[in-house]
């Protein structure tokens, strides 16, 4: 077994004064001692090295205690920043956020159209307007459509965003933004956001399933992110449905499962389904206005609603029979619309397998992304921030 370099200890130590201020503050040097199992000199000097970043500041003295006063410490949340960014097919959202995850400024900047160089155009765009805060901000996680390949960092299995694919996200996004990036597939980030500030505490395993002009699940098992071998865990868009499952047309353009259960797939299955169900709407289709019209009781409406369950379920199912997940959420803009689905996805579900996930709609919306960004821009920040506090002791 490898023994901890003096380094490592000290980054150990530090990361642990660091998580602890960061749950309970106020607090004193004697109670740091108490709740991280640290001497008192190892407490000290962790505050000081976090004193000279600006990372903590004195905050008074304790009172209504028996003996001496104790000097009280408390972090300084705005010291540091993180930059949350979701790419979608209509917008970029930003997220920027203090060591707490409270959000100092959101931006939401409309795409005029979904292609790749209009997508750095708008995160340059957030970079300038983040302005002097830039300087604070420790790195950015940016939550894109697609594979991103864990080698290379490049995009693939991304169809809804023009010249994307191929694009090597992290080095061009850094370069617009002016500051570190990281990206991350987005669904994925939208589980993790789910998981740290949804309904989801309470569950090991469970899957974030997003519906909308896409089709993708983000995996977390036994608490952690499931990515796969190259990246591509809970693409369910190629679930290899349909008469004919190695249609190429249906790979090409993201899948034979995404053909059949995403924004233009349902308006295809309305468009077929016109031709013999009755309906108050006239084309061309909208998924909402066909999800308004199911709510009133119009045929069409209730038969894509009905397909949609059906569709979705297939989806639940396969996941559900390979890792046996507890819950499934249902997100993205076509998922969201649990008073419609929720019924009919669980009969749907229990038809299918013979143990069925609780299956709930998400319930952080369209702030999934970036709630999950932000966590583990958090995550990354911590660890970034102590190692160079180490690396400075020791130079």
């Amino acid at each position: 077994m490898a023994v901890p370099s003096s380094a490592g200890i000290r980054e150990h130590n530090l990361r642990t004064v660091l998580d602890v201020l960061r749950e309970r503050r106020p607090v004193s040097r004697a109670d740091l001692a108490l709740r991280t199992g640290l001497s008192k000199p190892t407490v000290s000097g962790a505050l000081r090295a976090f004193e000279r970043r600006g990372l903590v500041r004195e905050f008074g003295r304790t009172t209504g205690r028996r003996g001496r006063s104790a000097l009280l410490y408390d972090l300084v949340p705005e010291s540091v920043l993180v930059l949350g960014i979701d790419i979608g097919a209509r917008h970029v959202r930003a997220v920027l956020a203090d060591l707490d995850g409270r959000p100092i400024e959101e931006l939401s900047l409309a795409l005029a159209e979904p292609r790749a160089a209009e997508v750095l155009a708008r995160v340059r765009e957030i970079g300038e307007r983040i302005g002097a805060a830039a300087e604070r901000t420790e790195l950015a996680v940016v939550g894109s459509p697609g594979v991103v390949d864990p080698a290379t960092g490049r995009i693939g299995a991304a169809p809804n965003i023009a010249d994307w694919e191929g694009v090597a996200a992290e080095a061009a996004l850094t370069d617009a933004l002016g500051l570190p990036a990281r990206v991350e597939n987005d669904v994925n980030l939208a589980a993790l956001g789910e998981q740290a500030h949804g309904a989801v505490s309470d569950v090991d395993s469970f899957a974030y399933l997003n519906i909308g002009s896409g089709l993708g699940a983000g995996i977390v098992l036994h608490g952690q992110l499931h990515r796969g071998a190259r990246g591509a865990a809970g693409e369910v868009g190629f679930l290899p449905v349909g008469d004919d499952p190695f249609d190429s047309s249906r790979v090409a353009s993201g899948g034979a499962m995404e053909a059949r259960l995403s924004r233009r797939g349902l308006i295809e299955s309305a468009e077929r389904l016109s031709a013999t169900t009755a309906t108050v709407l006239e084309p061309p289709f909208e998924v909402d206005d066909l999800f308004d019209a199911a709510r009133s009781g119009d045929p069409l409406g209730r038969a894509v609603v009905n397909r949609t369950a059906q569709e979705i379920a297939v989806c639940v199912a396969a996941l559900t029979a390979v890792v046996d997940l507890e819950l499934v959420l249902l997100g993205g803009g076509i998922g969201a619309s649990g008073d419609l689905l929720l019924p009919d996805v669980r009969a749907a579900v229990a038809r299918l397998v013979p143990t069925a996930p609780r299956i709930e709609r998400a319930s952080l919306g369209e702030r999934a992304v970036g709630a999950g960004a932000v966590a583990v821009a958090l995550e990354a920040a911590r660890q970034s921030l102590v190692r160079r506090l180490v690396a400075a002791e020791g130079s």
